[in-house]
């Protein structure tokens, strides 16, 4: 076998193997694409909120007005905290980011962003009581189960910790009071 033959013998080799790698790369791409695409279905509640509580705790229809009312103030109200929130974020990067922080800028940002996450909880108080003043007993227990649950970023009452699988309310204490 003369020179040129092995030369041709490795050159076929090496572009079978670019070849190779060309479509595993192209189809993993394609696969990794589809998952983003089609990512696992969960399913919403109906209404954000409103339908959430409608089904868990089963509000009756003459009920529905009240806790639609509740929900919508309730959403406009935190979303302009939130909005003001994401402000105050990007505000305290840039500043942290610039050439010369300024920590007294900080104070003050740290110290607005406190203000505004104690707002946060005023306001969930208020309509966690606007949704109990009109709910009966039952719902009651169900109202207390469910904001113990969405408000147990640790994961301390089901051990599940923030973000963890499965988070829902069909489980513990609520799937008792349910049954």
């Amino acid at each position: 076998m003369n020179k040129i033959s092995v030369y041709i013998i490795i050159i076929i080799f090496l572009l079978v193997t670019n070849i190779a790698t060309i479509v595993t790369v192209v189809s993993l791409n394609k696969q990794n694409k589809e998952q983003d695409i089609d990512p696992p279905v969960i399913e919403l509640p109906r209404d954000s909120r409103v339908g959430f509580f409608h089904n868990q705790m089963g509000i009756r229809e003459d009920q529905y007005p009240a806790f639609d009312n509740y929900n919508m103030q309730y959403n406009i109200e935190a979303s302009q905290i939130s909005q003001k929130m994401r402000t105050l974020r990007n505000q305290m990067v840039e500043e942290m980011a610039s050439e010369n922080p300024d920590t007294s800028v900080l104070e003050n940002i740290a110290a607005d962003f406190g203000n505004l996450h104690k707002e946060m909880k005023i306001l969930t108080m208020e309509y966690y009581f606007n949704l109990k003043s009109v709910s009966d007993d039952m719902q009651k227990e169900r109202l207390y189960l469910l904001f113990k649950d969405m408000l147990d970023p640790d994961g301390i009452i089901y051990g599940r910790g923030r973000g963890g699988a499965g988070r829902g309310l069909g489980r513990g204490r609520l799937q008792r009071v349910l049954q």
